[in-house]
This record gives C-alpha cells, structure tokens and sequence, in this order.
C-alpha cells in the first residue's frame, strides 16, 4: 500500500493487509480527505491495521472514490468507517448484458445520495448501445447499508 499527497488528498493505492506500514505519513489536524479510489484489495487484518491507525490520529477522515472492495469493509467492520468519519464519493459496480461492458459509476452524498438516509433508488447510466441492458452488479439492501449509518 502507498500514500501520497496531492494538493490536500491523501490517495490510498495497492492492498490494505497486515504487512502495511501506516505509521510513517503526516497528516494535518483536523478533517483529511482519502482517495481510495486506487485501492484493489483490503483483508480482515488490514481492516484492524487500518482502524488502529486512523485511531491514533487526531483527524476526521473524509473518504472519497470508494471502491467496492472498501464499501464492503464499511457495511461488514462498523468500526472501519468510525463514528465521524464521512464518505463523500463511492463507487457502483454495473455491468450490461448487452454489450458485455463492466462499468462503475460514482455516486456523491448530496448529489446522488444523503448521509445518514437509505438509498432507496439511483440512476446508472446507459452504455450507448441502443438495447442497453446495463444494471448495478451488488446487492442492493446489503451494497448500501452503510449510508444511513453516515453521520448527517
């Protein structure tokens, strides 16, 4: 795993597991925002590695770019989110029988949903084929639980 700053983004890349070295990265106090949009794998010790580190920091963590494997860690580990911490961007796996295209879409909180309330619907846009036949690749009740555990 690596981090790196970029103009007041922390982006997040590789694999969170229990070889990560999380201790050398300074962070502001305060809010700090985390792309991990990069990040491909995260295991049940990188979860542990993961909150026993952003614990020890006097931070509020705003997460952006969420892949699917970092959302499932938020609906199954509630202590990886954390009780301030915020998402403000994830993604949604689709894929369209159609054309056979895998796609993800990324759904951002006030725009496409609402901290702290169900997603009861969203939109996933077409593929361009004409007989689009494009839908999201999750389970839906379980994919986005963690949204209305966000704190408002």
């Amino acid at each position: 795993m690596q981090i790196v700053e970029k103009q007041g983004v922390f982006f997040v890349s590789g694999d969170i597991t229990e070889s990560c070295d999380l201790s050398g990265t300074k962070f502001p106090k305060g809010a700090v925002r985390f792309d991990l949009g990069d990040v491909r794998t995260i295991n049940s010790c990188g979860v542990r590695e993961w909150i026993s580190w952003i614990n020890k920091l006097e931070i509020q963590s705003i997460y952006m770019n969420c892949p699917q494997a970092v959302v499932m860690q938020f609906n199954m580990v509630r202590e990886f989110l954390g009780s301030d911490a915020n998402v403000e961007s994830f993604q949604v796996p689709a894929f369209c029988e159609t054309c056979g295209q895998q796609k993800s879409f990324l759904l951002t909180v006030n725009k496409d949903f609402h901290a702290g309330a169900a997603l009861n619907d969203f939109d996933i846009k077409k593929c361009g084929d004409k007989n689009c036949n494009i839908e999201s690749d999750v389970d839906y009740e379980s994919y986005f639980y963690f949204i209305g555990e966000l704190p408002k």
